[in-house]
């Protein structure tokens, strides 16, 4: 018990310390390189506190995909109410570049970094990238394209190619040259 009888078995707030360390340590070592050790001492956990939360590294990874794929800038953008669906469609490539994005998208990087499309992170990306696509597409669809589904994968496309030129590139220039190129489809997909 802690003080004040307080039942703190694994901490207060200790899972979502333990997703934020997370959070920032793949975002600057990537997923495989980040060990255990550096997760529980950066969410200041003990091991046995982040394995009574996270079976596994990988169920950590799931996790914080999850919550990224709720939260991330590009899902904020597409649930935007107070702009057009086709502002929203544009919005996803300027959100690469919001306040304390510091990875341009983990899902992206997550399946490069778990190639084998039986390993569950490598599930997780690709069940986050579908959801993504289908919410493009819906997007699209009520943008007026003529082929929202054509229009989404383009789009899709467009992202992810912008998320790993972010990896090796200045950011305002790619993130102006994905806006750009997002305009010429929708153009051809809509007008």
């Amino acid at each position: 018990m802690a003080p004040g009888g307080r039942r703190d078995s694994l901490g207060r707030g200790a899972r979502e310390r333990i997703i934020a360390a997370a959070a920032e340590l793949f975002a600057r070592q990537g997923f495989n390189a980040t060990s255990i050790n550096e997760l529980r001492a950066a969410a200041r956990v003990s091991k046995r506190t982040l394995y009574q939360h996270f079976e596994s590294k990988d169920e950590l990874i799931v996790a914080y995909l999850a919550a990224y794929a709720r939260r991330g800038p590009a899902e904020a953008v597409l649930l935007r109410e107070d702009l057009a669906p086709r502002a929203r469609l544009l919005e996803v490539f300027t959100a690469l570049a919001a306040p304390g994005t510091v990875l341009p998208d983990p899902i992206v990087a997550a399946t490069a970094e778990f190639p084998d499309p039986a390993h569950p992170v490598h599930r997780a990306a690709a069940a986050h990238a579908q959801r993504f696509g289908s919410h493009l597409v819906a997007l699209c669809r009520e943008a007026g394209a003529d082929n929202p589904d054509r229009a989404a994968r383009r789009l899709v496309t467009l992202y992810d190619g912008a998320c790993c030129r972010l990896l090796l590139e200045d950011t305002a220039v790619v993130i102006e040259d994905a806006y750009q190129l997002g305009v010429a489809v929708l153009r051809d997909a809509i007008d």
